[in-house]
């Protein structure tokens, strides 16, 4: 057993975690299927679904953020993420026995999910470093990006299992499931220190978690990459969908293997983070991680026929492409829980997340006018490559360099006095 998962607090929000995460990978291929099988969606329709579960995230982060940390109720706010997302996901298969099930109500359930998630995260960001000693951070992101990615493996796959063999309800029903469980595991999570500072000014303040990010580079920089990162990748996922659908000819099955594939990417990834951190520094892994997410997935475009060699080499970019998702969001979440103080990791997870996932859909708006204007491998190219062109943000920054806690005694005296 990794040694994060001896303590109980972090057993708990990594069970929780874990179970969120497979409903979710399962749904990931349910309701696009619903909607470009079911509902019969074209691209620029299969665009903006993909859009709207993140514009929570541009309007809501930041004030969700500076609720957790002035109340204090991570713990509540992720159980209670949990339960609402399963009243959500509960009005799908009901719709469908009554014939009713239409793309306005996946809009609005998606919209509902996408409220979900803003709450989770900023919720998680105020809990996780509560759970183990910063020595352990590491670690600790590594081993829940290797729970995450697990789920991610077996979701997609059962996902579209499930949405072939017995209909997008009973996917959907698993998703509420796991979602139901994962709200039993946080109600019995106990968190060993602090995670915010009541009554201090910044806990009341929705500003600190934007001038902390201002203010400190490291952050900053992190924020840029993932960002324009963010912005391409879903340019390039919003017609993904259905490029495979009706351009390769890849079935239900096939499409959550090839997601599978990326889990099983990000699992190698997560398994080689620690190792990496201390060779190169969580600046470099950054930087390798952000190449590497992006760049393999330059052969899908590139391939425009049919067939097993086709489909086995979407598996091989998917699969190099998973990997370099991990190691950047390992590498990020690490950096994120050195250097962000305690009293405004919510906040300050709010404010960033209203940035990178804000952009995420202006990038699905963006991949719905360039395939409508200059067809579906052009954006696909597009994302592709303006994705892998995000790691340039790290050449000119100190975060390139940055190895791990025994740097931060140089960060700048503004950053630091908002810490305390």
């Amino acid at each position: 057993m990794p040694a994060p998962l001896h303590h109980s607090a972090f057993r708990n929000l990594w069970s929780a975690t874990t179970l969120a995460a497979l409903g979710d990978a399962i749904s990931s291929v349910a309701l696009p299927l619903a909607a470009v099988e079911v509902l019969r969606a074209d691209a620029v329709q299969s665009a903006v679904l993909s859009a709207v579960i993140w514009l929570p995230s541009l309007f809501l982060a930041i004030p969700a953020g500076s609720f957790a940390d002035r109340t204090g109720y991570h713990r509540r706010l992720l159980a209670g993420a949990n339960l609402l997302r399963v009243a959500a996901l509960s009005s799908v298969p009901i719709a469908t026995a009554a014939g009713l099930l239409s793309l306005t109500q996946l809009a609005v359930i998606l919209v509902v999910i996408g409220l979900c998630s803003v709450l989770s995260n900023v919720s998680e960001s105020g809990l996780f470093a509560t759970t183990l000693p910063s020595e352990l951070y590491v670690a600790g992101q590594a081993a829940s990006y290797t729970g995450l990615t697990a789920a991610a493996l077996a979701g997609p796959s059962v996902g579209g299992l499930l949405v072939q063999i017995a209909g997008v309800p009973a996917a959907i029903g698993v998703d509420a499931a796991t979602a139901v469980a994962a709200a039993v595991f946080l109600l019995r999570l106990r968190p060993v220190g602090n995670s915010h500072e009541l009554g201090s000014p910044q806990s009341r303040d929705r500003r600190p978690g934007l001038a902390f990010i201002r203010g400190n580079p490291l952050i900053r920089t992190a924020l840029s990459v993932t960002a324009t990162g963010n912005f391409f990748n879903m340019l390039f996922l919003s017609v993904l969908v259905w490029y495979y659908v009706h351009k390769l000819s890849l079935t239900s099955a096939e499409i959550g293997f090839v997601f599978s594939a990326q889990a099983i990417g990000g699992l190698i990834g997560a398994a080689l983070a620690p190792r990496l951190a201390r060779r190169i520094g969580l600046g470099r892994m950054l930087l390798v991680g952000c190449v590497l997410s992006h760049a393999p997935l330059l052969v899908i475009p590139a391939v425009g026929a049919t067939g097993s060699l086709v489909f086995a080499l979407v598996l091989v970019s998917t699969l190099l492409g998973g990997g370099g998702e991990s190691v950047q969001d390992i590498s990020v979440g690490s950096v994120f829980a050195l250097v962000v103080p305690p009293h405004l990791r919510s906040q300050t997870r709010g404010a960033y997340q209203t940035v990178s996932f804000g952009l995420r859909p202006l990038g699905a708006v963006a991949g719905a006018l360039i395939a409508a204007t200059a067809g579906i491998p052009v954006a696909l190219w597009v994302g592709a490559i303006g994705g892998t062109l995000a790691c340039l943000w790290l050449l000119p920054s100190r975060l390139l360099s940055f190895r791990g806690e025994g740097d931060l005694s140089e960060q700048p005296e503004n950053a630091t006095a908002l810490a305390h």
